[in-house]
């Protein structure tokens, strides 16, 4: 979490939030992030149903869950995952920012287009009431 404490402004300039989601519960969770001053958003998940939802795995061998990172955009799609082996296995900041700025380009560019074709449209029908 420390490499997500010192890189957080990075995700929200690209308007991205940090949510992270622990098997703690909601106390815990709280004592946890004032103590270490964390800026982004703890969700408390003692039942798992937020682990079951994006299919988190589970290893009794581990001592518990297996870290999981995703992007989630907006609508709720889920544009990446990964599911890491070991807490060393997980992306960079910088991985997760430079697929965020793909993502946004992308977006960027989806509503290029609709701006584009809407305008067509648009001249289109004016050009029909003439």
């Amino acid at each position: 979490m420390a490499q997500l404490r010192r890189d957080y402004h990075r995700f929200v300039e690209r308007n991205a939030e940090v949510i992270v989601v622990g098997p703690d519960d909601a106390d815990a969770f709280a004592d946890y992030w004032r103590e270490q001053s964390l800026p982004f958003i703890g969700l408390p998940d003692p039942d798992g149903s937020v682990l079951k939802r994006y299919g988190q795995e589970f290893n009794l061998f581990k001592f518990g869950r297996m870290p999981a990172q995703a992007i989630v955009d907006k609508a709720g799609r889920v544009r990446y995952l990964h599911y890491g082996r070991s807490m060393s296995d997980i992306p960079s900041s910088e991985q997760l920012l430079t697929l965020l700025d793909d993502l946004n380009r992308q977006g960027e560019r989806a509503a290029t287009k609709r701006q584009t074709t809407d305008d067509t449209d648009d001249t289109d029908i004016l050009r029909s009431c003439r």
